[in-house]
């Protein structure tokens, strides 16, 4: 199964928690009540969007954590690598060959495509379009030509 980590998902919703404060700044306290997250996990958290440089984060009396760039503006793509590093399905993908079989392999570097594919459509998804699900609809219908599921064959 391909998915995305627990802590990538999290981001993902506190990024939408600050996006919804705009320049508001919120306290982890306050992120964590409207997420309903552990402070804790928070946190880590906070502490990956903070050092990706997506959330500007402030110590102090008057401090707290905003949104750094607006919505329509946060990649995908960076949200994932922020937890989850460079974006890679299979070894032969990853830009160390870790894979004991990629020199005897035929299929070691078509991995890649299939990667770069995926790395475009994260790059492609901002947080903007994650809030809207209408906006997720349409693309998928820009990005994928219906007739590239099926190829008509005539039997006759």
């Amino acid at each position: 199964m391909l998915k995305i980590s627990k802590l990538t998902d999290y981001g993902v919703v506190v990024l939408n928690v600050l996006a919804e404060a705009g320049a508001v700044k919120l306290s982890g306290e306050e992120i964590a009540g409207k997420t309903g997250l552990a402070m804790p996990t928070v946190r880590k958290v906070m502490k990956a969007l903070a050092d990706s440089g997506l959330v500007i984060a402030q110590r102090g009396a008057r401090g707290g954590y905003r949104i750094a760039r607006a919505p329509a503006q946060i990649r995908m793509l960076d949200v994932v690598q922020a937890f989850e590093g460079p974006v890679a399905l299979t070894d032969c993908a990853a830009e160390e060959d870790a894979c004991d079989i990629t020199h005897s392999c035929s299929l070691s570097s078509n991995w890649g495509g299939v990667n770069q594919l995926i790395t475009q459509v994260l790059a492609r998804v901002t947080l903007n379009d994650i809030r809207q699900p209408e906006r997720q609809q349409q693309l998928v219908r820009d990005s994928i030509p219906h007739t590239s599921f099926i190829d008509l064959i005539d039997l006759s």
